[in-house]
């Protein structure tokens, strides 16, 4: 089934896996070198170490690819064709208190819309992976979005990006909607994690206030390629070419307009 999927998408496969791996030894080590890189925002050992695995590999790979790393910023090479979007490590305060929920996420772009992608969950060896208009799988098996079709019979994740905090009492509104209207809310600390999971059916919504085009490149096409739907608010389209801010409303598609009317 593997040989399906395009060169690019074979090495965000690997790379995931590779660099998951790595990141769950490091994880076992007694100092992570935990350091605060801005407000509400720390990195560690973790992510500098995984991404580095990814960038030298992708770089050696498809020299002329622009990538876009979140430790690392953007490289900018002589392809405009191909564009590599990488989170070596989304979770990252989960990581740094030694919680299982982190992950890889490494997506890539081909003129401007996702092309294809692989999350790895370490703790879970659990690898997602999904190519254009090829389906969208986790460890050799086809998945897809659930069926529910209410709001009350659904589950949502909701995150925040919390530097951003004039935003706080907005994310707040929203977070009591949820509680209000559907089934529960729950807050993963990973927006890939999350977009994995509502590609798999476990839950049927996502919604992520302020995050990054690293965050959501692998997850968002995830989603739709197991037949849900990803937009912006206000159901705008969601702009790839944006690196910072992005809000991501992704469900398994029956209830998208309602979870949009309760989101903006």
């Amino acid at each position: 089934m593997k040989n399906c999927f395009n060169d690019r998408t074979k090495l965000a496969m690997k790379l995931a896996r590779v660099a998951g791996k790595k990141l769950k030894n490091i994880l076992h080590k007694d100092n992570l070198n935990t350091k605060q890189k801005g407000i509400n925002d720390v990195v560690t050992i973790g992510d500098i170490e995984s991404e580095k695995l990814i960038v030298t590999e992708i770089a050696k790979t498809f020299p002329d690819d622009t990538i876009i790393a979140e430790e690392s910023g953007k490289t900018k090479n002589g392809n405009n064709e191909y564009a590599w979007a990488i989170d070596p490590l989304d979770g990252t305060m989960n990581f740094s208190r030694k919680m299982p929920y982190y992950c890889v996420s490494i997506g890539y772009l081909k003129n401007g819309k996702p092309e294809g992608g692989a999350i790895y969950i370490p703790e879970l060896n659990e690898l997602y992976y999904c190519e254009k208009n090829k389906g969208a799988w986790c460890n050799r098996e086809k998945i897809q979005v659930s069926t529910a079709s209410s709001l009350a019979k659904s589950l949502t994740t909701i995150g925040f990006n919390n530097r951003y905090l004039e935003k706080q009492a907005y994310f707040n509104q929203i977070h009591d909607h949820c509680m209000c209207k559907m089934l529960n809310v729950e807050k993963l600390f990973s927006t890939a994690i999350s977009l994995c999971y509502v590609a798999a059916g476990k839950i049927e919504a996502h919604f992520e206030l302020y995050c990054f085009l690293w965050d959501i490149c692998a997850g968002a096409l995830l989603v739709e390629e197991a037949g849900g739907e990803c937009s912006s608010i206000k159901q705008q389209n969601i702009d790839y070419t944006q690196i910072e801010k992005q809000i991501i409303v992704a469900t398994n598609k029956n209830i998208h307009k309602d979870y949009e009317n309760l989101v903006n």
